[in-house]
């Protein structure tokens, strides 16, 4: 009997057919080999319920799938996965990508090495991506880079609250982690998000800087299409969109407000939450943004912003 724990990987689908089953074999073809996938399929319409069907057929001991009667959307299709799970370690899994074949093994050793130093608390690994295109061509080796993510090994709110980083189709949490980050806010759309923030004011992190996951970008990706990742020229004109701006980040902060303790962590917070609803001058914004790490540490980037914060109408 393996004496390794056994972990979750939950995967959600809904017309996943082009790409499901090389991600199947990525998670089946893991060295560590203590795991049980659990598939959801958010009633899709193409072959996906036939390839389910036959991999569940080959793999009854590890493949465990279930159909919604009606759709859900990605963020309460994967909220209701998490709420059903019972493992102790859960994976987030998207249809589409390909996993590297150490990817539970090294997540999980990090983990082990996370919760040693930090008993009881709720914890989370996540890593770098090499993005593909549909075709499996390399687009680029590494997600941070591409993004300009540069995370701090210790708690580095300002940048989980601003630009982020934390993928969802890269993660590990505990189970400490999932206890208070269900039942997800209304008006959550993004449940990665959701779970790093809390992970960054409740838990600890830590972020693995080798690439685990092949993430590939088309253009029906539910979160990032290939078109939306494409460096776009710059438009000066007074009808710019800043960062998150346009997101329901506003409402579901707010009530997480409300339950930090941390003079610091709550200062932060209200800072962002100032940018998000344009609550004070853009100098004021300008300041705090800089101050807590609120945008991306690179220069290009930040010069960028500030003229898009000069410059745009939409707001105030």
């Amino acid at each position: 009997m393996d004496s390794k724990p056994r972990v979750a990987v939950l995967i959600a689908v809904f017309n996943g057919e082009k790409f499901l089953k090389q991600q199947l074999d990525s998670v089946l073809a893991q060295t560590y080999k203590n795991f049980k996938i659990y598939i959801s399929d958010d009633n899709s319409s193409d072959s996906t319920p036939k390839i389910l069907s036959t991999y569940k057929k080959e793999y009854p001991d590890v493949i465990f799938s279930t159909k919604n009667p009606v759709c859900l959307g990605f963020v309460k299709h994967f909220e209701h996965m998490l709420k059903n799970s019972c493992e102790e370690y859960i994976f987030f899994c998207d249809q589409d990508d390909i996993w590297q074949k150490n990817k539970i093994a090294i997540s999980m050793d990090a983990m082990m090495k996370l919760e040693s130093l930090h008993r009881g608390k709720p914890c989370l690994v996540h890593s770098d991506l090499c993005m593909i295109d549909g075709n499996e061509s390399v687009l680029y080796y590494s997600y941070f880079r591409y993004r300009k993510y540069r995370l701090k090994e210790r708690k580095d709110l300002g940048h989980i609250l601003g630009p982020c980083g934390i993928m969802g189709n890269t993660m590990l949490i505990n189970g400490k982690l999932k206890e208070i980050v269900l039942p997800f806010p209304d008006k959550l759309d993004s449940h990665d998000y959701w779970i790093g923030v809390n992970n960054e004011l409740f838990g600890v992190r830590k972020t693995l800087q080798q690439p685990l996951v092949q993430y590939r970008i088309h253009d029906t990706n539910t979160s990032n299409s290939r078109m939306s990742l494409l460096p776009k020229k710059f438009k000066w004109n007074r009808d710019i969109r800043l960062p998150n701006m346009e997101t329901n980040r506003k409402y579901y902060l707010k009530e997480l407000y409300e339950k930090v303790d941390l003079p610091k962590d709550r200062r932060i917070l209200r800072a962002y939450l100032a940018y998000l609803e344009f609550a004070k001058n853009r100098i004021a914004i300008s300041v705090d943004l800089l101050r807590y790490s609120l945008l991306k540490r690179d220069l290009s980037f930040r010069i960028k912003f500030f003229f898009k914060l000069l410059l745009t109408n939409r707001y105030r």
